[in-house]
């Protein structure tokens, strides 16, 4: 059922962890994890957690180089969707989520 998987790309998305590591990867372009780590000021065993997350979704991918494991995002799907996101905070988003009184 499609809702099931709608449930299950927002959930990996709702974490605000991995939605940094996301905009990190899309602006900085391929990192490894400790330097994902080191720049976003996050533990790298929680890094290494929301890693595993975001490939079961597919919202990355990942290289070996050597013996490290470099990430970067899904460019077919990800980067399209967060050049969305970032025209749709630009429109509506500026003074920060306006909600009905």
């Amino acid at each position: 059922m499609m809702y099931t998987s709608f449930d299950d790309f927002f959930t990996v998305l709702g974490n605000n962890q991995r939605v940094k590591i996301l905009q990190f990867l899309n602006q900085e372009g391929p990192k490894g994890v400790s330097d994902i780590s080191t720049k976003l000021k996050i533990e790298q065993s929680a890094v290494s957690h929301c890693m595993k997350k975001l490939l079961q979704c597919h919202f990355v991918e990942v290289k070996r180089v050597g013996k490290e494991r470099i990430y970067s995002i899904n460019e077919d799907t990800m980067k399209p969707l967060f050049e969305l996101i970032r025209k749709h905070v630009e429109k509506y988003c500026v003074n920060g989520c306006v909600h009905w009184e």
